[in-house]
């Protein structure tokens, strides 16, 4: 049996009924490209601008650090669901007064990509 646009369209309001009252603050941290100085050359600090988007956040409970056939392996400190429209590809992004680093952005959805799962590194 195929999934049909209606059974989409349905998947889409219940997800948002399910996560109703369900969603944060999450502060995307934009980082302007790296300019130099045009008298010396130097690098410049890149400006960073923020976005503030609300998602579906999961706190995992510690770290779990494996090695499978020699291959270091972490879990994320954290996953944020973020609607695709929302999504702003960053390097960063803090939630709860802490700042994480982007360790992945896998599209997520049913019958058709609706969101980016984003795992963060706890920084500090």
């Amino acid at each position: 049996m195929m999934i049909t646009n209606d059974d989409i369209n349905f998947m889409q309001s219940a997800r948002e009924e399910m996560l109703a009252g369900r969603k944060f603050k999450v502060e995307l941290l934009i980082e302007a490209t790296n300019s130099v100085d045009p008298d010396t050359g130097e690098p410049l600090e890149p400006q960073v601008t923020s976005k503030l988007v609300s998602a579906h956040v999961t706190e995992n409970a510690g770290k779990q650090v494996e090695i499978n056939d020699g291959i270091l392996t972490k879990s994320a400190d954290i996953k944020v669901d973020i609607s695709i429209e929302e999504w702003t590809p960053v390097t960063f992004f803090n939630y709860a007064q802490k700042k994480y680093k982007v360790i992945g952005t896998p599209q997520k959805g049913i019958g058709q990509r609706n969101r980016v799962e984003v795992l963060g590194e706890l920084i500090h």
